[in-house]
């Protein structure tokens, strides 16, 4: 068992170590939380809690974390999008993700996906970018959710590809994926862990994965640059405390992230995901380009702000 470190100690005989994730008990973020939960349980040597506040998309867990005593003691696990994508797509956004909290480290990170179904005939992403450009085909790309990551990567994907492609937004990624299935969509763009066993299946085919490499889990698979579109869009989980948390703490939580995360590895790849620990300055660093990449894709898709 690792040794406690100063803060880990002296917190001991107190509350538990509690991460709050904004998603439903069973999901990929859950799942990823749960296991980060039971590494730092043995590199703080005290208890570590996962809590689920789900609601407004991930939001509520976030916006509770912000109101959290900055003691360490409370932490939020989160999605890339609510630190730099959700601050230029929301009105009234209740936290402000540069300022009311501080970076612990990258957790893991993961793909998005491109794939097609039986609507179409295409075998590659240039084979569907040909059909798509045949006005009478109607091409559509099915998303999560109006506002999410995949949305913008499928108006990114049609800007950069120079076609029109109607969003057709779902409420999550399973429901776009029936639709796939069963030919009421040509296109989907969601996470590709949600999509594997359905490729795998013959059931839809993966065109492309979105990252700045091919997908372990994949491999044959090319990215969306290999494939001749100039986007690359890395997802990422991260924990996060509350602005103002003391600097031991955020230190010693930051160490006991990166000394897990050779015991994630195994456990995320299965999830095809991929342990990738940082320091609160790489995390912030990430979080400060990623918002400007956002902030511009965002504009130059036309998307008016939600409140």
């Amino acid at each position: 068992m690792a040794a406690a470190t100063p803060w880990s100690r002296a917190q001991s005989n107190g509350q538990p170590v509690k991460i709050l994730v904004g998603f439903a008990a069973g999901g990929s973020a859950d799942q990823t939380a749960r296991l980060l939960a039971d590494q730092l349980r043995v590199q703080l040597n005290r208890p570590v809690l996962v809590e689920n506040r789900t609601g407004a998309g991930g939001r509520l867990a976030v916006e509770a974390a912000k109101a959290a005593k900055p003691d360490g003691d409370t932490l939020v696990f989160v999605p890339h999008g609510a630190m730099t994508l959700f601050q230029h797509i929301y009105r009234n956004l209740r936290y402000d993700p540069a300022v009311d909290f501080a970076p612990i480290s990258r957790v893991a990170t993961f793909d998005f996906a491109v794939a097609t179904g039986p609507a179409t005939p295409a075998k590659s992403l240039a084979d569907y970018l040909n059909w798509a450009r045949d006005p009478a085909n109607r091409a559509s790309f099915g998303s999560p959710g109006p506002g999410t990551v995949p949305h913008f990567i499928g108006q990114a994907l049609a800007e950069r590809a120079k076609l029109r492609l109607t969003h057709v937004p779902y409420r999550g990624a399973a429901p776009s994926l029936v639709d796939l299935i069963g030919g009421a969509v040509s296109l989907v763009i969601a996470p590709l862990a949600d999509m594997v066993e359905h490729h795998k299946a013959g059931k839809l085919r993966v065109l492309a994965t979105t990252g700045s490499r091919r997908s372990a889990v994949l491999g044959s698979i090319p990215t969306l640059k290999e494939a001749g579109v100039d986007l690359v869009v890395d997802g990422w989980y991260g924990l996060y405390a509350p602005a103002a948390v003391p600097a031991d703490a955020l230190a010693a939580l930051a160490r006991a992230v990166q000394g897990a995360a050779p015991a994630l590895a195994q456990p995320l790849a299965r999830s095809a995901l991929v342990a990738s620990a940082s320091t609160p300055q790489e995390l912030a660093q990430l979080q400060k380009s990623e918002a400007a990449f956002w902030s511009q894709l965002v504009t130059s898709s036309g998307f008016k702000p939600e409140e």
